[in-house]
């Protein structure tokens, strides 16, 4: 094997290495509570992305009492849609002009100092509201900014809806390519001041798409190599 094809086998090895989690950090923890997120210095990664920076806080009328971070469940995603979170819980209003709201934010940052970046990012809620009163509304809107900088060097927004005349729950936004995202989300459930209205969000999920996705990229230059060196050994053979 030629001097050139062993340093190309060495940076395919290394472009794959790359997509792998630093040593220092542990995979985020499947089915925990919020609160587990909000250690000191707490950080985590699913797939090449790291999360870390993770903020809650929760506010509501009185009844429905705020939703603290332990009775919010957090559940990893890594498929089609992307890398990031699903956050369950409660938030619910019930009764005129009554109100849940909590917000949730973190920084998400692609691993190993490769090519990839982030450059889209999805939100869906499961809710509902009283269809019979116009002023209830379950909405959840998230936004962010690429990173460092203040204020933001980018900014985008993703917003879903459900109301009794706007039905929405799956948004998409993409933006500039970038290594880190501050992102922060507002989850919502308002009533209006009919009697008996009913408002409710129990899932908010988060997910964050990459380009170049690093994982494929390696097999796709380790399949270009093999086809490589295969079509090297056949010149070879008729050469000879």
């Amino acid at each position: 094997m030629t001097h050139k094809f062993a340093t190309l086998i060495l940076a395919v090895s290394a472009l794959g290495l790359s997509a792998l989690p630093a040593a220092a950090d542990s995979a985020c923890a499947a089915s925990a509570t919020m609160d587990t997120y909000l250690g000191s210095g707490y950080s985590c990664y699913i797939g090449n992305l790291d999360f870390s920076n993770f903020t809650y806080s929760s506010s509501a009328s009185n009844p429905p009492l705020p939703q603290p971070a332990t009775a919010v469940t957090v559940d990893t995603v890594d498929n089609a849609s992307g890398i990031g979170f699903s956050f369950n819980s409660s938030w619910t209003a019930v009764g005129a002009n009554e109100f849940s709201d909590a917000a949730i934010g973190f920084t998400v940052t692609v691993m190993g100092g490769g090519a990839a970046t982030l450059e889209d990012a999805a939100v869906v809620q499961t809710g509902g509201v009283d269809s019979t009163n116009t002023g209830s509304i379950a909405q959840v809107t998230e936004d962010g900014c690429s990173l460092p900088g203040t204020p933001c060097s980018q900014e985008w927004d993703v917003m879903t809806s459900k109301t009794s005349n706007t039905t929405e729950f799956a948004a998409e936004t993409f933006y500039t390519p970038t290594g880190s995202l501050s992102v922060s989300k507002d989850i919502n459930a308002q009533d209006g001041t009919s009697t008996g209205a009913h408002s409710t969000i129990s899932l908010v999920q988060d997910t964050f798409s990459q380009v170049p996705e690093p994982r494929s990229l390696a097999l796709l230059l380790g399949l270009g190599l093999v086809a490589g060196l295969s079509l090297k050994k056949k010149l070879q053979s008729v050469q000879s």
